[in-house]
């Protein structure tokens, strides 16, 4: 089968056989039912590590005798981690370009916290939040979302820019036009946002007319540009979910977005022609 094929060979073309092989499937192949069952076992066990983190930073967990059991069970996460990184990077059919992939990436920092346990408290804690977002890697149907929207990610950083420079902008009027509100234009920009985004936390109000006036047309504007990334997202989300397309090789129905079909991995003419109208508009 085409699809065995490149699961079992390397870069060079060299078919994957023995120890290497059998890794290959268990630690990247999760739609395979090997890889899909070791991929949940890491899930439960990355839930279970940050959700001990997590205890250990309430006031109970000072005083409990089971707060050195949770830092123990933590540590051997991490050491399993590292074995599994190091698998990883053994069984890769291309060791270089998983070592620079944002998942391979995300492994390597979240076995950083073991070399470095000597080192400042926040640093750890921050790096332990990367078990989070492996979580997220972890899950095809996110893995599917985020490359969905990879399409829209120019429009959705344009509708994000626009926005931030509104913000600062209208943040330095509202300085300027009410200084006893606003100590500093960093204020008026927090509000800025805050007022865009329709939140509306109450911690600044503005009190003159020209302030309330500002204040008007700024929610009317963050109306209508949040409303675009909404928009934006759900258009690739609802592509993502309707599989409308028909592979031509093998007619299984499958999303506009892929660029190849998932069950007989044949390149899709469609995604190219879609380019060149995007690229066009």
């Amino acid at each position: 089968m085409a699809g065995e094929a490149v699961v079992t060979r390397d870069q060079q073309g060299k078919e994957l056989v023995g120890l290497r092989r059998w890794l290959n499937v268990l630690l990247f192949e999760v739609e395979r039912p090997l890889g899909r069952i070791f991929n949940v076992c890491m899930l439960l066990l990355i839930t279970a590590a940050v959700f001990g983190s997590m205890v250990n930073t309430t006031e109970a967990a000072a005083q409990a005798v089971w707060k050195d059991q949770i830092d123990q069970f933590e540590y051997w996460v991490l050491v399993a981690f590292a074995v599994e990184y190091l698998l990883r990077v053994y069984a890769a059919r291309n060791r270089w370009h998983y070592m620079r992939s944002f998942n391979g990436l995300v492994d390597l920092i979240t076995v950083l916290p073991l070399l470095l346990a000597e080192s400042a408290f926040v640093v750890i804690r921050l790096l332990r939040l990367a078990r989070v977002i492996r979580v997220a890697v972890s899950i095809p149907v996110v893995r599917s979302l985020f490359t969905s929207l990879r399409g829209s990610m120019r429009l959705l950083m344009g509708v994000l820019m626009t926005i931030a420079l509104i913000s600062v902008l209208v943040g330095n009027l509202i300085y300027i036009m009410e200084p006893t509100t606003f100590t500093n234009a960093f204020e008026g920009a927090w509000w800025s946002l805050v007022t865009m985004s329709t939140v509306g936390y109450g911690d600044f109000v503005p009190h003159s007319a020209v302030g309330k006036t500002l204040a008007a047309g700024l929610i009317m504007s963050g109306i209508c540009m949040f409303s675009m990334v909404t928009a934006v997202i759900s258009v690739r989300v609802g592509r993502m979910i309707n599989n409308v397309i028909q592979c031509e090789k093998c007619h299984h129905r499958i999303a506009e977005d892929f660029l190849y079909c998932p069950h007989c991995a044949t390149a899709q003419p469609h995604m190219r022609v879609a380019s060149d109208v995007d690229d066009d508009i």
